[in-house]
This record gives C-alpha cells, sequence and structure tokens, in this order.
C-alpha cells in the first residue's frame, strides 16, 4: 500500500499524556526522516503545543480543530469574519454567565463541567445554526458551524498537493479526519468508537503504536518497490 500523506492527531496520538504530552523520540526521529507529506491536526493552539519539534516534522499544522493552518512561519484563520462576530456575541454571554473559557484565535474552549450551560445559553438565543460543539476527553471547543478537523485538513492539503491519505486519531473529534482518509489508524488507547471505524488498531497506545503501524507500511512500501524494479 502506498500512502502519500499522513495526517495525525497530537494528544494521545503521537503524544503521550504520560510523557508531558510529548512526541514519544524513535517516532519524532522516524517521521523527520520519512520522504512523506505530513500534517498535524489537532484542537490546540499552536502556543500550547508542548512540543516544538512539531514545526520540524509537519509540512503543516492545522490547529484549533481545523480552523487554522501554520506554514512556514504563516498563520492563516479559514473561518471567515461572520464566525467573529457570533464569537463576540457568545463570549458576552459567557462573561455574562460567568462561565469560565479560555480562547483561541477562532475558537472558545471550555471544561466539560460547562457544557450544559453553555448548550442552554447558544440554544436560549438561537445560535444553533451558527455553531459547532465538538468535544475532546475533558474539555470542549464552540466552534464555526460547518468546520472540523476533516475540512481543515482537505484545505491544507489543496496547499500541499493531493495523494492517498492516511489519518491516525484516538478521539471522537477524530472522526472527520476518517472521513477524508483511504486509510485509518487508531492507537490502542482510542475511543472505542474510532477503533470501528478504523482499517488498524495499534497493538500499542500512543506514539509507540504509531510508530510500530507507520513502519510496517513503510517496510511494505519499500518491498512493493524493489519487486516492480526487478
Amino acid at each position: 500500500m502506498k500512502i502519500d500523506i499522513i495526517v495525525t492527531d497530537y494528544d494521545r496520538t503521537i503524544a503521550d499524556e504520560n510523557n508531558n504530552f510529548m512526541i514519544d523520540r524513535k517516532l519524532k526521529e522516524f517521521l523527520i526522516k520519512l520522504p512523506k507529506k505530513k500534517i498535524l491536526a489537532t484542537g490546540r493552539r499552536l502556543n500550547d503545543i508542548p512540543d516544538k519539534d512539531v514545526l520540524k516534522i509537519f509540512d503543516v499544522l492545522v490547529l484549533e480543530n481545523g480552523t487554522i493552518l501554520f506554514s512556514k512561519n504563516k498563520k492563516e484563520i479559514l473561518p471567515n469574519n461572520n464566525w467573529f462576530v457570533m464569537r463576540e456575541k457568545i463570549i458576552n454571554l459567557l462573561n455574562e454567565n460567568k462561565i469560565d473559557f479560555v480562547l483561541g484565535d477562532v475558537i472558545v474552549y471550555s471544561e466539560l463541567k460547562n457544557y450544559h450551560y453553555i448548550e442552554r445559553v447558544i440554544k436560549e438565543n438561537n445560535f444553533i445554526n451558527y455553531v459547532n460543539i465538538e468535544f475532546n476527553k475533558d474539555s470542549f471547543m464552540i466552534m464555526p458551524y460547518g468546520w472540523n478537523k476533516g475540512k481543515g485538513v482537505k484545505i491544507a492539503i489543496e496547499r500541499i498537493g493531493n495523494g492517498k491519505i492516511v489519518a491516525i486519531g484516538d478521539e471522537i473529534n477524530d472522526i472527520s479526519l476518517f472521513e477524508i482518509a483511504d486509510f485509518k489508524i487508531a492507537v490502542n488507547n482510542a475511543i472505542l468508537e474510532l477503533k470501528r471505524k478504523a482499517d488498524i488498531v495499534c497493538n500499542k497506545n500512543n506514539g509507540e503504536g504509531v510508530l510500530e503501524v507507520l513502519m510496517s507500511i513503510w517496510k511494505e512500501e519499500l518491498l512493493e518497490y524493489q519487486d516492480s524494479i526487478k
């Protein structure tokens, strides 16, 4: 199987929570040398990514759950200005209701304990057709309607060139990555819903599992190439 583009989530996929969310060293070395286009798709803000070597490893960073592209030291915000008008209204209502949140360049983050309050605010103010809410472990993100990791990655691929896509993830917000991929990998510590959609489930957790599967795919590709030139 030949792949052209590797798209991967960050937290608990290539970066282990027990290693302070740093990328596994062996995986990092492998990815840097691997002659493939590489895209990181994360819900994090740029400055919140613990391992700064992502800038060496990946051709494009898809940040804030698909709403920002970062490449060659340039940041591109994807949603149009209509979202920021709506976001300002949401922020004002959250402040009025004394709901804690963190503001990204595009999306609004809050802890899971606040979800029912925010859901009520959105429904009572008829924002439901303008807002997406995506969950990620113990938090959630208030986003512009229609945006997700998959949409952001599709735009990134338009920039760097098409090809066969392998997507790797662990959480519910990685399902949109699987929807655009030719081949889908779930780490061993992934949620059951993602594992059910995967072509391969890693035998190991986090970066160790990703490394094992990617090395296997790469070796298979090299063998196929050698056979083709005999």
